[in-house]
């Protein structure tokens, strides 16, 4: 009981995690010198920013707003729960209406009672405790499902910015290549080079511009299902940020620590809660309740009269609760069961996802201190070359390609690191803050 309740009170903090998915949106330091008046206008502009939209996600998603309705339903099924049995007024009329003596009204005898059903077992008590303990996990469902999609909108919101970087790098691949085509076409002109190469380098350039004509399409959809998280069209052209490189990551400790307190676990541990309150319910069932009846009786055509009491209770010969007891511990076994194969899950999940956010960024960092510099430099040789008529168009155009295929594959690399992150705080439920140099993978943390 103590550790539930503990476990509770940290739950209740999860209202936390709005805040900590807007804080982990700052990731460019783009938003920290902007007010609420700059937001509305930069969105009236065209462009919104991560804390706006997690605010119109939270005031116009259609999952959420059933949540208001959800809470009047569970406060009435509480208050249910507390009503107790009515008393029952009765009223009795005997011998009228038959022969001899018995004719008419006059030998009548007439009883006024009124009963009580005494609730024993503490019933009363556990219906509470079961309608509160189910109030708590529907609160927890809701926080849980609250979660989810902030961070699907986040996820969304990547998604956009991740486009839009991709938009930006076919963009200047374009350029790149238009300016080659130009000074191809020059040397083709003076007879330096064959048409062959002028046409080898305008089909490199189509291909791009067909990739960039894509990219387009694709960013309208991510827009149009990013908007569709309000309930909204895509009033937007861009979303505010750049794909930056994070310095902050989370260690192996921490992650292990956080999954103690991770949503979809605290869910499991209200379950086992209602689940525990169900069998204290149904075991209150088993013990019978009484009932005690006081009234008045009349004779002999109300020139007589006397009190009378009642007391009434069952013959409990066996438990008459016994199957839904049963079955009110086998679920609660379940739920212990179903508690401890998440753990384990979402353990193995953590692992996986540590571990991939991990390679991601180092892949990212050799990206950019190693391969991009070289990648330039290959560049640059080889337009020299060219220019000297010491490499031909071929050896040009791979160059060319290296370059952009790297830089291609560190913005997937960055955006890799940043998905990593958020379902770390999706699953945990926490901020996930560390310094570069804690990055280690979970799995050589196990085998020390």
């Amino acid at each position: 009981m103590k550790r539930y309740q503990e476990i509770t009170l940290v739950a209740c903090r999860r209202g936390l995690v709005t805040v900590s998915l807007c804080a982990f949106s700052l990731f460019a330091g783009l938003f920290s010198h902007q007010g609420l008046a700059q937001t509305d206008l930069n969105q009236a502009q065209g462009e919104i920013t991560l804390p706006w939209v997690l605010e119109q996600t939270l005031l116009h998603n259609p999952q959420l707003q059933r949540y208001p309705y959800e809470l009047r339903i569970n406060e009435a099924l509480t208050l249910q729960a507390g009503l107790t049995p009515n008393p029952e007024f009765s009223v009795e009329v005997e011998n009228i209406l038959g022969t001899g003596e018995m004719q008419g009204v006059d030998n009548a005898e007439i009883t006024l009672g009124l009963s009580q059903i005494i609730e024993l077992g503490d019933k009363r008590q556990h219906r509470i405790d079961f309608a509160q303990a189910e109030e708590r996990q529907r609160l927890s469902e809701y926080e849980l499902l609250r979660l989810d999609i902030l961070a699907e909108t986040t996820q969304r919101y990547y998604q956009v910015l991740r486009l839009q970087a991709l938009q930006d790098w076919n963009a200047k691949r374009i350029l790149v290549e238009q300016e080659a085509l130009s000074a191809i076409e020059s040397r083709a002109k003076a007879g330096a080079v064959t048409q062959a190469d002028v046409s080898k380098m305008a089909l490199r350039l189509s291909r791009s511009e067909a990739i960039q004509y894509g990219l387009d399409g694709e960013a309208q959809l991510a827009r149009l299902g990013l908007a569709s998280m309000w309930s909204s069209e895509a009033h937007f052209a861009l979303v505010a940020g750049e794909l930056v490189p994070l310095h902050a990551f989370p260690t192996a400790a921490s992650v292990l620590n956080a999954m103690e307190t991770a949503p979809q676990y605290l869910q499991l541990l209200s379950i086992e809660r209602v689940m525990y309150a169900k069998r204290r319910m149904e075991e209150s069932k088993a013990q019978s309740d009484i009932t005690l009846g006081l009234g008045v009786r009349s004779y002999d055509g109300f020139d007589d009269g006397a009190l009378m009491f009642n007391f009434s209770m069952p013959i409990a010969l066996s438990n008459p609760n016994q199957g839904n007891i049963m079955a009110a511990r086998a679920k609660e076994e379940m739920a212990m069961e179903q508690q401890r194969l998440a753990r384990s899950q979402l353990r193995l999940s953590l692992l996986e996802i540590h571990l991939t956010m991990v390679n991601n960024a180092k892949q990212a960092k050799r990206l950019q201190q190693r391969l991009l510099p070289l990648a330039n430099r290959l560049l640059k040789d080889t337009q020299t070359a060219y220019q000297a008529g010491q490499a031909n168009v071929l050896l040009l155009a791979d160059a060319q390609s290296e370059l952009f295929s790297l830089q291609r594959e560190l913005i997937e690399a960055k955006v890799g690191v940043y998905q990593g992150r958020l379902e770390l705080e999706r699953i945990t439920g926490q901020s996930m803050t560390a310094t570069l140099d804690n990055i280690k993978p979970l799995v050589a943390q196990e085998h020390r």
